[in-house]
């Protein structure tokens, strides 16, 4: 049972226009900074399908003891054991807990999918985000958790009541993204691209979307690689669109973005040759300029899209 309310829309829309206000006069400290990788680099995420390293659970009085538990539960598979001791240390204030029971809710890990209940825990999590905030993996998971309310006010949830709302997204996405979230870069480029929630700038969407697919965002790879491919926004360069596709199957996981592989494999065969061998090698390049992370290590396992 959950034994707070979920975020009206009126107060979450509140708390991201006084978020981003604050973003603005934030000085955030050099090692805090969206250029230092090894503390705030969020490699992949979708609008969201973010998969980041899991936060180093360090037992805490009260709910240790449950953490300990949920932990062993959830590293074999068993949700629903995991589920009631993440519930316990959640309602003792653990925000670890409530972000992995909103996965668990919007992935359906042992519960039926329940977007309600998933935007309730991550907005849990979302309230405790504080630029001053001394550990660096609880601020990693405070700035995901806004990218994950972000998704669903961009998209609503009729089942959950839950409106929506662009313009409360797009500020969410934008405090993400000055941390250096690809989601929340892929998500903003996005937006700017339909004029969703905030006006339509093609310049702006573009360097957005650059800015994600230099961490090797895959979706952001793929988009890419339709935009140059249809020549709709940019000048139509089929080689530099096979390029970004390229780049995205090497980024992106099968199993997780099976679109992409499909795609690719179309584009291909209406590649010539000589545009196929000019993709590969630009896409060389460019992986070596913009290699791909190495894998997190997750004190759990990852939470997966």
């Amino acid at each position: 049972m959950l034994v707070s309310p979920i975020f009206s829309r009126s107060s979450l829309i509140k708390a991201a226009a006084g978020a981003v206000f604050a973003s603005l006069l934030w000085t955030i400290p050099a090692n805090t900074r969206a250029e230092d990788a090894s503390i705030l680099d969020f490699f992949s995420f979708a609008p969201a399908k973010p998969q980041i390293s899991a936060p180093d659970v360090r037992p805490l009085a009260p709910w240790a003891d449950d953490m300990k538990k949920a932990r062993v539960a959830y590293s074999s598979g068993h949700f629903e054991n995991a589920r009631g001791y993440l519930e316990k240390a959640s309602d003792e204030g653990d925000i670890v807990a409530s972000w992995y029971l909103g996965h668990m809710y919007r992935l359906g890990r042992g519960v039926p999918v329940d977007t309600g209940k998933a935007f309730h825990y991550y907005s849990m999590v979302a309230e405790r985000f504080t630029p001053d905030e001394p550990d660096p993996r609880r601020l990693r998971i405070t700035i995901d958790a806004l990218v994950r309310v972000a998704d669903i006010y961009r998209t609503g949830d009729a089942s959950a009541a839950i409106e929506p709302n662009a313009e409360a997204a797009f500020r969410l996405y934008t405090t993400a993204a000055s941390y250096g979230h690809p989601a929340a870069h892929f998500a903003q480029g996005l937006m700017a691209l339909k004029g969703q929630g905030v006006k339509a700038n093609p310049d702006k969407a573009l360097k957005w979307l650059f800015l994600a697919a230099k961490k090797r965002y895959p979706p952001a790879e793929a988009l890419l690689g339709d935009l140059y491919w249809q020549g709709d926004v940019v000048k139509r360069d089929r080689t530099r669109g096979l390029m970004w596709y390229v780049l995205a199957t090497q980024s992106a996981k099968p199993e997780e973005y099976p679109e992409i592989f499909d795609k690719f494999t179309g584009l291909s065969s209406e590649a010539a040759e000589d545009q196929r061998l000019e993709a590969e090698t630009r896409a060389k390049i460019w992986a070596e300029k913009y290699p791909l992370p190495p894998p997190p290590l997750a004190a759990w396992p990852e939470p997966q899209t």
